[in-house]
């Protein structure tokens, strides 16, 4: 299903009310409903909590409930890298180069695809439109905040959203399956991302300020992704 422009009255059926003050705070009324965005971002990223912080620049394309691609460019002293995530249809493939020519590793397999469907939910705090029902994700109210439900190729991710006083995301939460374990092995662990800013792009105010922690809420916790957004857009 698709709808043209953000209008907000038909939602209230369908939608908690913190999660139509999102929706509303995040995507202007009468704003064109977008299915891709392409964010230019830059920042600092890490592997593991011991690992020294890397610099990188990167730009992503994401399509609602469906894919994204993300190419970086990141460095440590002399050594640069070319960094590629992309996750499509059931598919998902990680790959990193140094020099831009010499691979040093690629990543695919089941266990890759089921961390980029949560990833994929992660990444849609930059494309709002992403929440709407149209795109068939599902809200309910949370004890500690709004929960949504995602169908990303027949799995059900679900998150939780702390809002702010004007609606605006605070925080997301939700279990990714990653191998960040105590013993390595794949499971469900707790992540999250927390909005420090916004910035408004052509009728979506998105988050420009946005941390990431694996383990959030263990002893084990760690931060390894610091972004900040310096240009958006969005496209029907």
């Amino acid at each position: 299903m698709k709808i043209s422009t953000f209008d907000p009255g038909p939602l209230t059926e369908q939608v908690t009310p913190g999660g139509l003050r999102y929706l509303t705070h995040a995507i202007r009324p009468g704003t064109p409903v977008a299915n891709e965005a392409v964010i230019s971002f830059s920042g600092r990223v890490r592997l593991d909590p011991s690992g020294p912080w890397m610099p990188f620049r990167a730009t992503e394309t994401i399509h609602a409930g469906r894919s994204y691609r993300v190419t970086a460019h990141a460095r440590r002293g002399p050594l640069r890298a070319k960094i590629e995530d992309t996750y499509d249809a059931g598919r998902a493939r990680s790959r990193v180069r140094v020099l831009g020519i010499i691979p040093v590793r690629s990543q695919d397999g089941a266990d890759l695809v089921r961390s980029a469907r949560g990833r994929l939910v992660v990444e849609s705090t930059w494309l709002p439109s992403a929440y709407l029902p149209a795109y068939g994700t599902r809200w309910s109210a949370g004890d500690d905040g709004e929960n949504i439900t995602v169908p990303i190729d027949g799995e059900d991710i679900e998150a939780v959203l702390h809002l702010g006083a004007e609606g605006e995301l605070v925080e997301l939460r939700l279990l990714r399956w990653s191998n960040l374990t105590e013993d390595g092995r794949y499971g469900w662990v707790p992540f999250s991302a927390k909005v420090h800013a916004h910035r408004s792009f052509d009728g979506y105010t998105i988050p420009s300020d946005i941390r990431a922690s694996w383990a959030t809420g263990t002893e084990r916790e760690f931060e390894f992704f610091h972004a900040t957004v310096e240009h958006a857009q969005f496209r029907a």
